[in-house]
């Protein structure tokens, strides 16, 4: 059974976080950036657009591309996560997760769903999936059904556009499509507990660029730093935050 949780109460408004640039490094311009992540400090990135999405292996510190496996022309790939072993990809409305092995980037299972497929995390039990709503699901990895969602809230009222995810110490951070904020969810009751506007990263892109939205959120464990970046972003900015 499929558990419902989320509160629309008025609650406090969440704090606001004034995360600071540590450092700034090339990124592919041509990539339309749906999810971005570390794991044991290989940095890797899927992208979307219909015949032009991917999924890559990156060398953040110079932007090389190490390894690049694309999509069938059909799918238009969406969000990314690191479970148990293997990486899982969303596709926006093609209703499929695709399973690649990481290290070659082979096909190893696909899976079914219901609904958008947005951004994508792992809270090492279950991957948890957003649809560009104000709804998160957490998903079984062993077929990828449904088994328990929440709605999230800020300040009592629905949060929506909530896409690309990143599961950090037992916290949810998202961004919000549409625009350049990241805000950071209770997983138990949806609420939105702290939000960061990174849009003054924008007057440090080189020009001329064609940079749109924020979207892809990495955390890297080793230093405790956020790297973040955006569809057409010219650059990966690694960032203070807490």
């Amino acid at each position: 059974m499929v558990a419902a949780a989320g509160c629309g109460r008025t609650s406090a408004p969440p704090a606001t976080l004034q995360p600071s640039i540590v450092s700034m490094h090339p990124h592919d311009p041509a990539a339309y950036t749906q999810g971005l992540l570390i794991h044991d400090g290989r940095l890797f990135e899927s992208t979307g657009l219909y015949g032009e999405s991917s999924l890559r292996e990156i060398d953040w510190t110079t932007g090389e591309i190490r390894r690049r496996q694309a999509l069938p022309e059909q799918f238009f790939g969406e969000g990314l996560a690191w479970h148990d072993g293997e990486l899982w990809m969303l596709t926006w409305r093609e209703q499929t997760a695709f399973v690649y092995n990481p290290d070659v980037f082979a096909i190893r299972r696909t899976y079914r769903y219901e609904g958008e497929g947005w951004g994508l995390t792992s809270d090492g039990r279950h991957l948890i999936m957003s649809d560009g709503t104000s709804t998160l699901r957490w998903m079984n990895p062993a077929d990828f059904t449904e088994a328990r969602r929440i709605s999230v809230t800020e300040a009592g009222r629905p949060l929506l556009n909530l896409n690309e995810l990143e599961w950090i110490d037992g916290q949810l951070l998202a961004n919000v499509y549409l625009t350049d904020r990241v805000v950071a969810i209770d997983p138990e009751n949806g609420r939105v507990t702290a939000s960061m506007d990174l849009s003054s990263l924008r007057a440090h892109l080189p020009r001329p660029h064609q940079a749109e939205v924020l979207n892809g959120i990495a955390f890297d464990p080793s230093s405790g730093h956020l790297l973040v970046t955006g569809k057409n972003w010219p650059a990966l900015f690694v960032l203070k935050w807490r």
